[in-house]
């Protein structure tokens, strides 16, 4: 994280407030995720299930979701419960870089209420594009890095030409495809050989 990102991450784990030893030891405090990518923001409290949970926006103090209602006209907000663990997921479709910052998980519990903190970081991609002369072969690197606690590239990945998805499966194309899958990421490199114009990786 940036210094100033990092500021802002500490700030918000100082609003946290519960009686666990450790709350943070089966959560993630800290959410990042590309620009445009839904993020995932996990509140997991087992041992207050029976209890309301709400989500709230710090920056502006906007109250988010209560129990499984919204309470923002951005239909991009919406909460997900997994009941199996208790884990109330606040959900930001398309995420934009507005809406990086702290986000709080409250329940309900008695005498005091229990909140988590949750930092959300909102990253622009960033791609570099290196030039060959013509009649050269070009390797074209993608490299995904995976989060913690994720074991598989569950997303599909489809590289395109000029808004047209490439057939890896057609005999007669230019261009061949190599996937390595290592612990952290997946490097997905596509080889063209003498064939011009703008390759782009896109993700569905």
């Amino acid at each position: 994280l940036a210094s100033e990102t990092e500021d802002k991450y500490k700030e918000c784990l100082m609003m946290e407030r519960s009686e666990e030893e450790n709350p943070r030891f089966r959560r993630h405090p800290i959410v990042q995720v590309a620009l445009h990518e839904p993020a995932y923001l996990h509140c997991i409290i087992p041992q207050f299930s029976h209890n309301l949970v709400a989500w709230t926006r710090v920056s502006d103090e906007a109250l988010l979701t209560a129990g499984e209602n919204s309470f923002t006209s951005d239909p991009r907000f919406q909460v997900s419960v997994k009941s199996s663990d208790s884990d109330w997921v606040l959900i930001i479709r398309r995420a934009e870089k507005s809406d990086s910052g702290c986000y709080l998980c409250e329940v309900n519990t008695e005498p005091k209420s229990t909140v988590y903190a949750v930092y959300l970081n909102v990253i622009e991609r960033t791609t570099k594009l290196m030039a060959n002369m013509v009649g050269d072969e070009v390797l074209l690197n993608c490299t995904i890095t995976l989060s913690n606690g994720t074991s598989s590239l569950d997303d599909e990945v489809q590289w395109s030409r000029d808004g047209r998805p490439i057939d890896f499966s057609n005999s007669n194309s230019e261009c061949s495809f190599l996937l390595e899958r290592t612990a952290a990421a997946r490097l997905l490199a596509l080889e063209l050989v003498g064939s011009p114009g703008l390759w782009v990786e896109i993700y569905s």
